[in-house]
């Protein structure tokens, strides 16, 4: 891993927010592709990269070990993990409860203001070729960072950052389909207009189905991606 500090996507801005703890930075370099499957993870070298002590990053690859992301070998120390898709499941069925409790109260106390900045993103995301994955997956966490933001809830909003930055990191390095890509536009669109409407329980489920469609369409993926590696 480089020690020069490369710019953060808007995603990872959103996603890192008043969060800069040695692990989330090192779970952001394993999103963004910095540190990719295999990669050794030497504490003395990510401690001098990240600019702290040892036993900081140590605690980070615990934790990131408990949570799968890292492997402990015997020889050969810390080790970027392999994907697990059991992780990815997982993060999509805690996000399916957490996106719709924030939606309903948005939608309930939701401005003018705020809906114009989603109509910007919205109009954004629309400008962008359908082969920038990259660029899809920044304003489309910007889409949904302008809905959950104003939730009093912080704690869980700081649990669907952390449950963002993990799937970032199972599968930010995929391209997403042309397919997917016009499906969460036309899904944005929906929740826009019902949000505009003031359908407060359509726009739930609206927002329901769309966070199950991304989850089918990366199970999916990776499911068709573990099977070629297997073949």
């Amino acid at each position: 891993m480089s020690e020069q500090v490369s710019e953060t996507s808007l995603g990872m801005q959103i996603l890192l927010q008043g969060e800069q703890s040695i692990y989330n930075r090192i779970l952001a370099d394993i999103a963004t592709g910095k540190l990719i499957s295999g990669d050794r993870l030497v504490t003395t070298h990510l401690a001098t990269c990240y600019q702290t002590s040892i036993n900081p990053v140590r605690e980070a690859l615990k934790q990131l070990e408990g949570e799968g992301f890292v492997t402990f070998q015997k020889n050969s120390g810390a080790r970027v993990a392999a994907f697990e898709y059991a992780t990815m499941r997982e993060v999509f069925e805690i996000l399916q409860l957490l996106e719709p409790y924030f939606l309903s109260w948005y939608a309930k106390h939701c401005s003018a203001e705020s809906l114009a900045r989603l109509d910007a993103i919205q109009a954004q995301l629309k400008s962008l070729d359908v082969s920038d994955s990259a660029g899809l997956r920044d304003l489309d966490t910007a889409f949904h960072w302008e809905m959950y933001r104003h939730h009093y809830n912080a704690s869980a909003l700081r649990l669907w950052k952390n449950k963002k930055l993990i799937l970032q990191a199972l599968h930010g390095d995929l391209p997403v389909c042309q397919e997917r890509f016009n499906a969460t536009l036309k899904e944005h669109d929906y929740i826009l207009y019902l949000l505009n409407a003031g359908d407060d329980e359509s726009a739930v489920r609206a927002l329901t189905k769309h966070v199950v469609s991304g989850g089918d369409y990366w199970s999916s993926v990776i499911t068709e991606q573990l099977s070629e590696l297997s073949a």
